[in-house]
């Protein structure tokens, strides 16, 4: 089946309520990583299911060649037509290797990992950075093509295996912004199952409370005031994690984790 054409945001700010607690985060999290990388005039930097692109003036401002990578290319702005599960374009691989390669909100759209990953490797120059971000806790969305919801132990296995080293890696976003993002999933969708009039005015009442809980979390009043959870049941909304890739050669063998990366639960 052929993957729905998308036209993706050029900005990375909420356009629908579910979004308005993942999308924010992410780009909190992201482009200060991406202000943050050393500048490097001749630096090549691949955005891979880059969409419109919305990270590239950050990574040019450091100084880095952007080139862009996706699935498909509806505006005509993409340099290599291709899926990063897949043998990759002599073209590509002509380009390569990179200093950077930058991959979010990707992963789980692609279904094999294992070629995926072997594919980063392979992209990057000993030392280059690969920056991911994927959610752990999610609506589905691009139905079918809405494969897997990772764990940081996942993400660890996959680029251990292919000689990648965990600079960083964080649980962004707790029990706060996953109950935004439930709320904001179900706003307006209370139905009766029959037409009794407790039934009904029980439907609108929630559809009510919804509303007014949501209105509430997207103040992060809440959220500046109390913290809400508990270590010993992880909820957590994305996965954002910084990877290097060191100079020996990956092979197939089952992954050692990398010792005491710095994990952090927000």
């Amino acid at each position: 089946m052929s993957r729905p054409l998308l036209i993706e945001r050029q900005n990375y700010i909420p356009e629908r309520p579910v979004e308005e607690f993942m999308v924010p985060l992410l780009r909190s999290k992201i482009v200060p990583m991406l202000e943050s990388l050393p500048s490097l005039e001749s630096g090549l930097a691949l955005d891979v299911g880059c969409g419109r692109q919305p990270f590239r003036s950050f990574i040019e401002k450091r100084g880095y060649q952007y080139f862009s990578a996706d699935a498909q290319n509806p505006l005509g702005i993409v340099d290599y037509v291709t899926e990063i599960d897949t043998d990759l374009p002599p073209a590509l691989l002509e380009r390569s290797p990179f200093d950077l390669v930058l991959c979010t909100e990707v992963l789980e759209h692609v279904a094999d990992w294992d070629k995926a990953f072997s594919n980063f490797s392979l992209l990057l120059k000993a030392g280059g950075k690969l920056l991911i971000t994927c959610p752990h806790f999610y609506i589905l969305h691009e139905v079918p093509y809405d494969f897997w919801r990772t764990t940081v132990h996942g993400l660890l296995f996959y680029t251990n295996r292919w000689g990648l080293d965990c600079v960083s890696m964080e649980k962004a976003g707790g029990s706060w912004e996953i109950l935004g993002t439930i709320l904001g999933a179900n706003l307006d969708t209370a139905k009766a199952i029959d037409r009794t009039i407790f039934n009904r005015a029980l439907a609108f009442a929630i559809d009510k409370a919804t509303w007014i809980a949501f209105r509430l979390m997207r103040t992060r009043l809440l959220q500046r005031r109390l913290k809400w959870g508990t270590e010993r049941y992880e909820l957590y909304l994305s996965n954002i994690a910084l990877f290097e890739k060191h100079g020996s050669t990956p092979n197939d063998e089952q992954p050692a984790l990398s010792p005491n990366p710095r994990i952090i639960l927000e």
